[in-house]
C-alpha cells in the first residue's frame, strides 16, 4: 500500500515540476459553496480519494489515460490535502472486486471508477456505504449510492427530442437495433416527447443486431418504392411519382440509433429510396460526431460543450505528450468535483445530487438519487465537411416549455449547410448558482 501512495506522490512532483507554468494557463472559474456554514473560511480537511481502473490487460490504455487525467486535476488544485491512490481492476468484475476491497482499506471518502459495466455491477453487489462514481454508460447497474460520470443515453435523447420540438417536428420515425441501446434510446424517447404538444411516434423500425439485410427495416417506414421506368404506370401511381416525396412520408423528422458500419448502411439505403436529411431531418446520438458518411450531411445530434474541454485538451497534451479520449475528461471532473466537495466538507449524497449541478470541462452536470446523471448538451449538425454548431448548450436543467404548432405551421424545412437555428429557452436557474470546479 505504501509503495503505491508512494509513486503516486512521485509521479505528482514529477508533473508539477515540468508542467506549472502550463497548468497556470487554465482560467480561473469561481467556486460557489453549496453548503451554508456559519464558519466565513472553509479549510481543507485531509481526505482519500481512490480511483479504480484498468491498469493492466486489454484496457490498460483506457486507465492510464484516466489515470492520467485525475493526476491532473489533482495537480491543479494545490492545497487541497486529497490524497489520491489507484487500484487496478484489470478490466474484470473479480479484478474490480478486489481492488474495491483494498480501496477499503485506506478508508476513501469517495472512490471513483471502475470503468466497465460488469465491473460496475460486480461493485454495486458490495453494497458500498461510500459513494461511488463510475464511468459507465450503462445505467441499468447503477443503484444507490453507486453514480456514473458517463455520458448517458436519455440525456442526449431528451436533448435532440427538444431541438426537434423547438424546430417544429411533430411526427417521429425511429430506427435502431433490439438491444440494450435500443431499448434506452425507445425507453428514453418515449418519456421525451410527452412535454412536446402533439409529438407522436408516427412509425417504429427495430431490428435484431446481427441482421444482414436491413432493405425491410428501412422499407418498414418509407412509403412502397415505385419505379419511374415501369411499364404502364396506374394513374394511382403516376399521381404518387408526382408528388414530392417529403410529402408522402407520414413522418417530419427519422431519429436514428445506431452507429458506425450499421449507420452507414441504413443511411446508404435510405438514400438509395432518396430519403435524405434534404427531404426530411435526420436526428441521431452524440456518437455521430465521428462518423465521416456524407450521407449524413444535414443530420443533426447532441454534443458535450467544448469551451472548456479545449483548454483541458491543451494541457493534457503539454503534461502527457498525447491528446486524451473524451473519456479522460470524465476522470478529471471526477478527481475535481471530489477535491471540490472535501474542500467544502460535504461529500454526502445530498451535495452530489444538488440540483443545481456542477460545472466541469464537459459543461454542466448533475447526480439523480437513482445514480444517472443529466447533462446539458449542445446540438451539431453535420456537413459534407465535418460538422458544426447549431445550438449551444441550455443554461437550465429545467425542460424547455413549448407551444402548440398551429396547423398552417411548415414542418419540413431544407437543409442549410451554414444553419442558424436558436430556438428560445426559458431561464428558471442562473448559470452563477452552478459551481466550477
Amino acid at each position: 500500500m505504501k509503495s503505491k501512495i508512494i509513486l503516486v506522490a512521485v509521479i505528482f512532483s514529477v508533473l508539477t515540476g515540468c508542467q506549472t507554468s502550463t497548468m497556470k494557463q487554465r482560467p480561473h472559474f469561481e467556486q460557489t459553496p453549496v453548503l451554508e456554514s456559519t464558519e466565513t473560511t472553509f479549510r481543507p480537511m485531509p481526505s482519500t480519494t481512490v480511483m479504480l481502473l484498468p491498469l493492466s490487460g486489454p484496457q490498460k490504455a483506457v486507465g492510464e489515460a484516466l489515470q492520467q487525467a485525475g493526476m491532473m486535476a489533482q495537480v491543479e488544485r494545490r492545497g487541497n490535502q486529497m490524497e489520491l491512490v489507484f487500484f487496478d481492476t484489470h478490466g474484470t468484475a473479480e479484478g474490480a472486486v478486489a481492488a474495491y476491497e483494498k480501496a477499503l482499506q485506506v478508508h476513501p471518502d469517495v472512490i471513483l471508477g471502475p470503468v466497465f459495466s460488469a465491473e460496475v455491477a460486480a461493485i454495486a453487489k458490495q453494497d458500498p456505504n461510500i459513494p461511488v462514481i463510475s464511468f459507465t454508460s450503462d445505467n441499468s447497474v447503477l443503484t444507490d449510492n453507486v453514480y456514473t460520470m458517463a455520458l448517458l443515453i436519455p440525456s442526449q435523447v431528451q436533448r435532440i427530442v427538444d431541438f426537434a420540438c423547438a424546430s417544429g417536428k411533430r411526427r417521429l420515425a425511429v430506427m435502431g437495433p433490439e438491444n440494450k441501446t435500443g431499448e434506452l434510446a425507445m425507453n428514453a424517447l418515449s418519456e421525451s416527447i410527452k412535454v412536446c404538444p402533439g409529438m407522436t411516434l408516427e412509425k417504429v423500425s427495430l431490428y435484431a443486431p446481427k441482421t444482414v439485410n436491413l432493405d425491410p427495416a428501412v422499407l418498414k417506414i418509407i412509403p412502397k418504392p415505385i419505379d419511374p421506368k415501369k411499364k404502364d404506370l396506374t394513374p394511382e401511381e403516376q399521381e404518387i411519382l408526382a408528388t414530392p416525396l417529403a410529402d408522402r412520408l407520414t413522418f417530419d423528422a427519422l431519429f436514428i440509433f445506431e452507429d458506425g458500419v450499421r449507420l452507414q448502411q441504413l443511411v446508404s439505403l435510405l438514400s438509395f429510396y432518396d430519403v435524405t436529411p434534404t427531404v426530411v431531418p435526420f436526428y441521431g446520438l452524440s456518437n455521430w460526431q465521428k462518423s465521416k458518411d456524407k450521407n449524413l450531411a444535414g443530420a443533426y445530434f447532441p454534443n458535450l460543450p467544448t469551451f472548456r474541454y479545449q483548454p483541458f485538451v491543451q494541457n493534457y497534451r503539454a503534461a502527457f505528450g498525447t491528446s486524451p479520449m473524451e473519456l479522460a475528461g470524465f476522470a478529471y471532473d471526477a478527481v475535481s468535483l471530489a477535491s471540490f466537495l472535501n474542500m467544502q466538507r460535504a461529500m454526502n449524497p445530498a451535495t452530489l445530487t444538488a440540483e443545481t449541478g456542477y460545472n466541469g470541462v464537459h459543461g454542466y452536470f448533475r447526480f439523480l438519487p437513482d445514480g444517472t446523471n443529466e447533462r446539458l448538451l449542445g446540438i451539431s449538425q453535420k456537413t459534407r465537411r465535418g460538422h458544426l454548431p447549431v445550438e449551444p448548450a441550455a443554461e437550465t436543467f429545467e425542460r424547455p416549455v413549448f407551444e402548440a404548432l398551429p396547423d398552417e405551421t411548415s414542418l419540413n424545412e431544407p437543409f442549410n449547410e451554414f444553419p442558424n437555428v436558436t430556438p428560445s429557452f426559458e431561464q428558471q436557474t442562473p448559470l452563477n448558482t452552478i459551481p466550477a470546479f
